[in-house]
């Protein structure tokens, strides 16, 4: 009977002290909720908003992400034939925990149009399309084709891959944007063309919204004699956002850098010294949000070149 009531008593014993733990235990997380809570609400505890998207063109960082069992999925979803992706021509970045977004380039071989009246082959037609997936069987959620980046292989300008930025960025405290660039050059010794286009797309409503399209952020115009006599502009920016918000979006700021290269080989047969010059000028601009997008005058006046 003694030993009956020892144990009922060491076994009350432990019961409440492991009552008094899941007590404490369950005190302390309802503390770290209300700690947690309390912080969110004040801003505290919250990783800070990035603002700059990039100091100058060179110092980008390209996402690396290409999920190509996704890719397929996607193909199929789209009953398009995957052999027509061009792979190395694609980009793709994970928007969120169940979306992932694609820069698709597809080719369509010895397609024919017109031109000139007369039906006319024009060779291999490279078409780019922006795509929202879901992340799990690569179905469609949102879907559009670019068509200032359609063009032939044997046309005169050219485009690049869209290579898109490692990070996203915030236009807001809440939405994520995707960042990308698409470079246009000539293929030309003689014409110094090539443009550097960047282009910021949300989803909105299962919908694709460029809020920032196709901005210069690197711009170079010359000539040369396929030699060593050039005369060439740059343009090269860097571009963050403010801490001011127009329309709910922060404002972007555009740091425009301007250098002006001239390089003359020496002919001594027509009296000609070698020469090099090199000048150098810097702008600021802000562009707002204006409910639709960061709308921007397309400013392509030469500060040096005549």
């Amino acid at each position: 009977m003694k030993k009956t009531i020892l144990l009922s008593a060491v076994l009350m014993f432990l019961f409440s002290c492991g009552k008094k733990e899941n007590v404490k235990n369950d005190a302390e997380v309802q503390y770290q909720e209300l700690l947690s809570e309390t912080q969110a609400h004040l801003g505290l505890g919250k990783k800070p908003i990035k603002k700059l998207i990039f100091k100058n063109p060179d110092e980008i960082e390209d996402s690396e992400e290409l999920n190509l069992e996704l890719l397929s999925k996607v193909a199929s979803n789209l009953q398009i034939k995957y052999s027509s992706i061009r792979i190395k021509e694609t980009s793709s970045i994970n928007y969120d925990d169940k979306t992932t977004f694609f820069v698709l380039t597809t080719v369509e071989h010895r397609k024919k149009a017109l031109r000139s009246e007369d039906e006319e082959e024009l060779g291999d037609f490279f078409q780019r399309k922006y795509l929202f997936v879901n992340r799990e069987d690569g179905s469609v959620i949102a879907e559009e084709f670019d068509e200032n980046l359609g063009y032939y292989d044997n046309e005169a300008i050219q485009f690049s891959k869209s290579h898109i930025l490692r990070d996203l960025v915030f236009l807001n405290e809440k939405t994520p944007a995707i960042a990308f660039y698409t470079e246009a050059s000539a293929s030309s010794r003689i014409v110094l063309y090539s443009e550097q286009k960047f282009t910021l797309i949300t989803l909105a409503d299962n919908e694709i919204k460029k809020v920032l399209y196709e901005y210069p952020i690197r711009l170079t115009n010359g000539d040369s004699n396929g030699g060593g006599t050039f005369q060439v502009e740059t343009l090269e920016t860097g571009m963050s956002f403010s801490d001011q918000k127009t329309n709910g979006y922060f404002d972007l700021i555009i740091t425009k850098n301007f250098s002006y290269e001239e390089a003359v080989e020496s002919d001594l047969e027509n009296g000609i010294e070698e020469k090099s010059d090199l000048k150098t000028k810097k702008e600021l601009e802000k562009i707002k949000f204006n409910g639709r997008d960061y709308a921007f005058h397309r400013d392509d006046r030469h500060r040096f070149l005549e």
